[in-house]
């Protein structure tokens, strides 16, 4: 009984995958795209318990050849991309970054990228959006489930496996609503809070043949259940948790109602053709965005977007012309797979331990210290859902300065250190990662920031400290409107001194990757101060004009580390700025000697 082809599955991959890119390339178009994955993940546990069923019942099925169709399926693209991906790394790259490249690429190989991102994303690692092999943590979660289902099925008496299927999913899910609130990257990565979406298309193999009219019914509602995820869902929020049920649920619907109008529409031919080049578009969209992204020093914008989509597209269709459709046809390709693998691998590992050295002064320059150690992560700076008091986070020394604010805010703790060493003052850092220091929020508001900014304004009034000082990457299109509740809930507070700093030079790739290319096209050390790789001043402008209508101070960071246009990348040999917006110890001591007297140390 062999499963038959559905060309609406192939329609429903496009409509997952062009969620999924338009989501990446194109921000703000289509805010919940990022759900395509979970579509992906209910069509794959379908497929994949109807294969092994299937087979189980005509008594025709073989671990051995059951894996070696994934390898067949799944390693010589994926084989392909982390080759180029590694080699243009190494051109492009920083040799840190390069190295978290290379066990990336590895772990990819070996199906393990979403335990590995789950050990090492966060936001003082590389910045993740910069991670040319961040989207494979999802090939990861399919092949462990594949992995390990199949062997159950086989395991178990075929009347059980429906059972085995619901008990899968409920503790799945539950696991994952136990974990979601306070440890959002568990939820997300690993494979035990995930399984619940890829059981959900398992059930579809056990359930009797609807209706037709249940099937049209189905049908619509799961589309809409689908779109509504797409366009209303935003990466602010808590995810997957219980929404994630939305977007399982219409893949399923859609999944059960073979036949109906919306799956026959999804049947058409272009439909077809995006969802069978879906897995390469997939592999290739998101390193071309990252690398158009580092090689231009540009932040992602429209054009650019359009640009790395055509060219994904194109890779797209030849990888699966040129490498997936041949392959898969092979009858004895595991053998090859396997090569390929081992070629892979061993490429990665010679590739990456021969990346050249770079002049004594620039790699001094580059990996000075950075000064996180001072930032106090976990107890003062709290990170991914963590639910800190900030209990130990004030000192008694008086004045107090409170410092508030996302991780940015982290960043100016090494330079108070130093400044404490000549002057008498306490400070309190009330930080959390990606929070702006607001209790309102225009746009995109995450719940969690809400929350612990509310805590966080209940901690100044028992601290009650002489002065605080408001600073984040400020968003200026969520700001208007948005900081006058903060400062009235300060001065009711009783605060005396509000400071609102305003936003560091932004480093368009980061300022080492900056340092580097330089070096890598002129053959010099970049300039003690330029403005070729920095952004416009825009932030630091309205904020100040923020500050002025709120009758509160506000102090220009851009003014202290900046000449005109022309920012500031080294002081003493040191660089600035650790990655695109955080400063190192040697730009946060500059920084905060610059404006000491403007906060009242003098």
């Amino acid at each position: 009984m062999k499963v038959a082809y559905r060309p609406d599955i192939d329609g429903l991959r496009a409509v997952a995958v062009s969620a999924v890119v338009l989501f990446h390339a194109f921000p703000g178009s289509l805010p919940g795209g990022f759900v395509g994955v979970d579509v992906f993940f209910v069509i794959s546990g379908y497929l994949i318990t109807g294969i092994v069923t299937s087979e189980l019942h005509d008594k025709t099925f073989s671990l051995a050849t059951f894996y070696e169709r994934r390898i067949r399926r799944i390693f010589p693209a994926l084989i392909v991309v982390l080759a180029a991906t590694v080699s243009i790394g190494l051109r492009l790259l920083l040799p840190n970054e390069l190295h978290s490249l290379g066990k990336n690429a590895v772990a990819s190989a070996l199906f393990a990228a979403n335990l590995m991102l789950l050990s090492e994303v966060n936001y003082f690692d590389i910045d993740a959006h910069l991670k040319p092999l961040l989207h494979l943590w999802s090939l990861g979660i399919e092949e462990q489930f594949y992995l390990v289902w199949p062997l159950i099925l086989w395991a178990l008496p075929r009347r059980s496996a429906p059972w085995a299927a619901s008990i899968g999913l409920v503790a799945s899910f539950a696991l994952n609503l136990a974990l979601v609130g306070g440890h959002p990257s568990a939820a997300f990565f690993l494979p035990f809070t995930r399984a619940w979406e890829l059981m959900a298309g398992a059930l579809l193999t056990f359930i009797p043949t609807p209706s037709k009219a249940t099937k049209e019914l189905a049908a619509v509602v799961g589309l809409v259940a689908i779109e509504t995820s797409f366009f209303l869902f935003t990466d602010k929020m808590t995810f997957p948790g219980a929404a994630a049920a939305l977007p399982v649920a219409g893949t399923f619907l859609l999944i059960m109602s073979e036949g109906a109008t919306v799956n026959r529409i999804l049947s058409l031919k272009p439909f077809v053709g995006i969802g069978l080049v879906s897995y390469s578009l997939y592999l290739w969209h998101w390193p071309v965005l990252v690398f158009l992204q580092v090689y231009l020093f540009r932040q992602l914008n429209d054009t650019l977007g359009l640009v790395a989509v055509v060219l994904a597209s194109v890779l797209s269709v030849v990888t699966y012309f040129a490498v997936e459709r041949p392959l898969r046809r092979q009858s004895r390709v595991a053998p090859i797979g396997a090569a390929m693998a081992a070629a892979g691998l061993f490429g990665l590992y010679a590739a990456l331990v021969k990346v050249p050295d770079l002049p004594s002064p620039l790699q001094a320059m580059i990996s000075a210290p950075d000064g996180v150690s001072a930032w106090r992560v976990h107890e003062c700076i709290l990170l991914d859902g963590e639910d800190g008091d900030f209990r130990n986070c004030s000192e008694s020394k008086r004045p107090l300065i409170a410092i508030w604010g996302d991780s940015t805010a982290s960043a100016l703790i090494p330079g108070f250190r130093k400044l404490q060493q000549d002057h008498e003052f306490g400070i309190a850092q009330l930080t959390v990662s990606s929070c702006h220091p607001l209790l309102v929020l225009a746009h995109s508001a995450s719940p969690y920031c809400l929350k612990k900014n509310a805590e966080i304004v209940r901690r100044i009034s028992e601290i009650k400290p002489d002065v605080v000082v408001l600073h984040a990457i400020w968003d200026v299109n969520d700001r208007t409107g948005t900081t006058k509740p903060t400062i009235d809930a300060l001065r009711a507070a009783g605060v005396p001194r509000i400071v609102i700093l305003g936003p560091v030079p932004v480093w368009r790739g980061g300022l080492p990757n900056a340092a580097v290319d330089y070096y890598r096209r002129s053959g010099q050390i970049i300039p003690e101060r330029t403005s070729q790789f920095v952004d416009s001043d825009a932030g630091d402008k309205v904020m100040s004009v923020i500050a002025a209508q709120l009758g509160v101070q506000y102090v220009s960071v851009r003014k202290a580390m900046c000449r005109g246009d022309e920012c500031l990348t080294r002081v003493n040999g040191s660089i600035t700025a650790r990655d695109i917006i955080h400063l190192t110890k040697a730009g946060s001591e500059f920084l905060i000697q610059q404006i000491a007297p403007q906060l009242g140390i003098e």
